[in-house]
Order: structure tokens, then C-alpha cells, then sequence
């Protein structure tokens, strides 16, 4: 039995959402999120690791796609120091286990770098003693909760302190001790440095993304390219018509990782298991873009969005592992988020580029939320509804929990009009609750081959017949109807009869045709407010486009 005993260092990022998200401007927080992806590639390593260990071999840039480097083992031929992990938020140093100053002047130099480089952004550390037995590391756990222990214990200032200044950044209310030339975000010239690092990092985000995109598109044999393309880095050049003042927030996460990743036995299995489950998130938000710049192309949009002609109606702020989250249009929310968990849900082949051997990255099951908002409404807020959507979606997910750990894949919406109370919980109760139950009938299922009440496409074909089924002003009728009692629905049902009318046949909604309701649930008033965010032409467009 082969053992070593190492000194360890975890570091993982704090407070990533209110980083990323302090702010109502898209420049920065795009600028954020890839500061915050980079981290420990360019800070860490580039900038700190490989000045501390010239003779070490570290890896400056993410070859996530390299499959040749996923059963690799640094710490077997390391002198002094070597990156074991990089993933999910968290980086793990090895260290000489004689070395016992290193892991601290390591944090030192880190974190000191981060407060010139990437002022507010905060990271947490935790030392401690790990040991390599065959492959298999041990104490491992004992080091996370070191490392969550700390976090609630300890609280780093990474922001420059009032010094005299009585000016304070308009965007995220530190001192505006930067002056802008370059007019970066508009009208606004005095701001912190920590927006200013933001701002000028967007660009450095977009080239890194038309990068990326090109590399894994021509891994896959796509012909297109992004290099004709853009993402918008404002919120008004995402493709809203005029008159149409609606974005979508969207957030989609894997199901289970953590769960998953216990069940692996080894460093190298969970080094491995990281970096396909990102080939695999990747990989489907490559396809998912390969239709959308291919519908663009062809015009299949239509009077559906009002696009710039470089720019691309999504922009992605985050694609890190199982986690994804990504700006668009309202009218084609629903949409994107359904294709990107289908393209998750989707099984690799053994011969695609991915190159995917591990259960748990072949196939993944996510969910979503999807927020759908007015343009000014606040990022940081939007973002929290849209996790708090993916919670509820979790929720229907874990009820039908299998000991394989395969899950389901659920979705969740809201649509807000204005200021409204703060938490999902809050808005369903003070917006959803009619004399008769709920009227929010989610969270969906997709990727189910049943005829369950909650399936997505029941939702959707509800849309589609609506319109066909009875007029407009009937329609509206029905939204008031169904926060009343019994008495005003069977009056509005003999209406229906009278004018011959009749509510639209979705095949497993059969028992709601009856009296609008069963078991406290009714389905129709989502159904009613999704008929202004759904555009059938350009869905019916969207299936019929092949991807090959």
C-alpha cells in the first residue's frame, strides 16, 4: 500500500452571486463573471504559483477539452507544490508535506495579488493535512469543513475604505475613487475600482467566449464560427421589439453533483468526473447556440426580435461545470432554457469530441428557473428569484428521487410586472392564491415520455390552443375568474358551452375541464400569462431546424 502524506490548501470564492450581480449594469457584471471564472487560471497560477515554483509544471489555461489530461496525476511527480483540483468554485494545492511555511505565504501572495487585481472579490482558504493512499485521498472532508468553518468565522474587507472621499459609486455604493476616460458605462464617470476592473474585463469576457465557442464548434464539426458574432453587453441590445420592455433571467443547474461526486473513490476520479461534467455543460450550450446563430441566419426569428445584425439574442454570464446562467429575450425564454436541458439530458455517443466515459457527465439531469423580468429591474434581485426558482424546481426533483441518483429535470417561471415583494415565496402567496387554491400550477417536467399532468409540453400545447379555443377578451375573462369562487367558474364554463365554446384539450389536464380545478391546483393561469412570452411561428421553426 503505497501512501504520501501531503500539506493541503483549499481555496474556493465567496459571495460569487453578489459579486457578480452588484449592479444594474450588463458591462460589469459580464466583466464579473470572468474575473471570477479566471481566477484561479490567471491569478493564482499565472500570477502567483509560477513565480513562488519555476521549476513546476503548472497550467495556465483551462484544458477542460484536452480528455488526454483528465486521468492526469501531478502530485506524483512534483518537487515542491502542484494543482490538484481546479472546479465547482474550489482549487486544492499539494504541498511538500516538510514545507510547512509555504501554504501560508501561498495565501499571502494570493490574496494580495486579488486585492490590486480583482478589488471585492473575496476567496476563502483552509490549510491542513491530506494523505494519498493508492490514488485515494483521505481527510479530505476534514479540509471543507476546515474551509466552511472559516468562512463563517472569518470576513476579509477587499474594498478599498472611505479615505475622505464623500463621493460614493453609483453602481455599487463603494468609494468612486476611479475616473472613467474612456466612457466604459455611459454617462457615469466616478466609480469604484472594483466596477472599473469589472468593466474593462467584458471585453476580455467576449473574446474569451468567441474563443471558446470557435474551438468546441470546430471540435464538433460545426462550420459555423463567432467570429461574425457578438453578445450584447447591454440588456436593450438583446432583440426586444419596440414596445417590449421584458427580458428573461435564466439559471440552470445540475441535479445531485454533490452526491455524485462522493462516488468517487479517488482524486483522480473526481479531477476526471469535473472536467466532463464541463465538456458535457459546454458542449450542450454549444448546440444550443449553433441554433440559435443558425435561425438568425436564416431569418427564422422573424418580427419575433429586433436584432442587431452581429448580435446574438443570449448572453451567457455564466458556464462553469453544471452551472449556467444566461440573459435573453422573454418571448424566447422558455424556449432556450427547454433546448439547453434537453441538449443536457441527451446522451454523448462514445465517439463525440466530449469524449464522455462517466455516468454522471453521459447524461445529466438539471433544473431551471427562469425569471421573466421589466429591463431595469434589478440584476441582483432578479438573479436571487431566478435561484429561488430553481429551488422550487429542486423540490418537485428530489420527490421523485432515485437510489441511481438520475433525477429529473423540472423548470420553474415567474413573470413580475413592476415592484413586487422581494422572495418567490412572498409573490405566490400575495399574487398566486385565488379563493380555490393555487393558481401557480409548477414547477414542469421535461424530458418525460408520460402523459404527467406537469410536463412542460402539456403547458406549451395549452398555449398553442388557447387563442384557437376562445377570443382574447374571453381569455382575460378567465385569469379574474379563477381567483374567485366555484360559483363564477361553473357560470363561465355554461358560457363556454352556450357560445359553443370550449376550454383547449391537453391531453393529462382532462380532470381540470371539469370546474378550472383539482386538488386545490388549477393550470390554466400559467398557461394565460405564458401566451405573451411564447411565439409559436418561431417554435415551430426552432423544432423543424436540424442541427446537423
Amino acid at each position: 500500500m503505497a501512501q504520501k502524506v501531503f500539506k493541503a490548501l483549499l481555496f474556493d470564492t465567496r459571495s460569487i452571486q453578489r459579486y457578480i450581480y452588484s449592479g444594474n449594469k450588463l458591462r460589469t457584471n459580464v466583466g464579473a463573471s470572468y474575473l471570477v471564472d479566471r481566477i484561479f487560471f490567471d491569478v493564482l497560477i499565472d500570477s502567483v504559483l509560477r513565480k513562488m515554483f519555476p521549476d513546476e509544471k503548472f497550467s495556465a489555461l483551462d484544458d477542460a477539452w484536452t480528455p488526454a489530461n483528465d486521468m492526469l496525476k501531478p502530485w506524483t511527480d512534483m518537487k515542491t507544490c502542484c494543482v490538484a483540483y481546479v472546479g465547482g468554485g474550489n482549487a486544492l494545492l499539494l504541498f511538500d508535506a516538510s514545507k510547512d511555511d509555504l501554504p501560508v505565504e501561498v495565501v499571502k501572495n494570493f490574496t494580495r495579488k486579488l486585492l490590486v487585481d480583482r478589488p471585492g472579490l473575496k476567496v476563502g482558504a483552509a490549510i491542513g493535512e491530506v494523505s494519498i493512499v493508492d490514488d485515494k485521498i483521505e481527510n479530505l472532508d476534514t479540509l471543507y469543513t476546515k474551509l466552511k468553518r472559516n468562512q463563517n468565522n472569518i470576513f476579509p474587507a477587499v474594498n478599498v475604505p472611505y479615505t475622505g472621499l464623500t463621493l460614493s459609486c453609483e453602481i455599487n455604493g463603494e468609494a468612486a475613487n476611479f475616473y472613467d476616460t474612456r466612457g466604459l458605462l455611459g454617462d457615469v464617470k466616478f466609480y469604484s475600482q472594483e466596477v472599473a476592473v469589472k468593466a474593462k474585463a467584458a471585453e476580455d469576457a467576449n473574446r474569451n467566449l468567441r474563443t471558446r465557442f470557435n474551438e468546441i464548434f470546430a471540435l464538433k464539426n460545426f462550420p459555423e464560427r463567432m467570429d461574425d458574432y457578438q453578445f450584447p453587453l447591454e440588456v436593450d441590445r438583446l432583440g426586444q421589439r419596440d414596445g417590449e420592455n421584458y427580458f428573461a433571467i435564466v439559471h440552470v443547474d445540475g441535479n445531485n453533483m454533490g452526491l455524485k461526486f462522493r462516488t468517487c473513490k479517488s482524486l483522480t476520479e473526481r479531477r476526471k468526473l469535473s472536467r466532463e461534467i464541463r465538456r458535457k455543460t459546454e458542449g450542450a450550450f454549444a448546440e444550443l447556440l449553433i441554433r440559435i446563430i443558425r435561425m438568425k441566419q436564416s431569418e427564422l426569428f422573424g418580427d419575433a426580435l429586433d436584432l442587431d445584425k452581429d448580435c446574438l439574442p443570449i448572453r451567457p454570464l455564466i458556464i462553469g461545470g453544471d452551472d449556467v446562467t444566461f440573459l435573453c429575450p422573454a418571448n424566447v425564454a422558455i424556449l432556450f432554457t427547454k433546448t439547453l436541458i434537453e441538449n443536457l439530458n441527451a446522451e454523448t455517443a462514445p465517439d463525440a469530441p466530449e469524449h464522455l466515459t462517466e455516468k454522471f457527465s453521459r447524461r445529466m439531469d438539471a433544473c431551471a428557473g427562469v425569471a421573466i423580468l421589466p429591463t431595469k429591474y434589478p440584476f441582483f434581485r432578479g438573479y436571487k428569484l431566478t435561484e429561488q426558482l430553481c429551488d422550487a424546481a429542486k423540490k418537485s426533483m428530489r420527490k421523485l428521487g432515485t437510489e441511481d441518483l438520475s433525477g429529473s429535470s423540472w423548470l420553474d417561471f415567474a413573470i413580475l410586472h413592476g415592484e413586487q415583494a422581494p422572495t418567490l415565496e412572498q409573490i405566490r402567496a400575495t399574487e398566486y392564491r385565488g379563493a380555490r387554491g393555487n393558481l401557480h400550477f409548477g414547477p414542469y417536467r421535461l424530458c418525460n415520455p408520460t402523459d404527467d399532468a406537469h410536463n412542460l409540453e402539456n403547458l406549451i400545447d395549452c398555449v398553442k390552443k388557447f387563442p384557437k379555443a376562445m377570443a382574447s377578451n374571453k381569455i382575460k375573462e378567465m385569469r379574474g375568474i379563477l381567483q374567485r369562487g366555484q360559483s363564477d367558474a361553473e357560470k363561465f364554463l355554461q358560457q363556454l358551452k352556450v357560445q359553443n365554446r370550449s376550454l383547449p384539450a391537453v391531453e393529462g389536464w382532462e380532470k381540470f375541464t371539469a370546474t378550472l380545478w383539482a386538488d386545490g391546483l388549477t393550470p390554466y393561469v400559467d398557461a394565460i400569462e405564458l401566451m405573451d412570452f411564447y411565439v409559436e411561428e418561431v417554435a415551430s421553426a426552432w423544432q423543424s431546424l436540424a442541427l446537423r
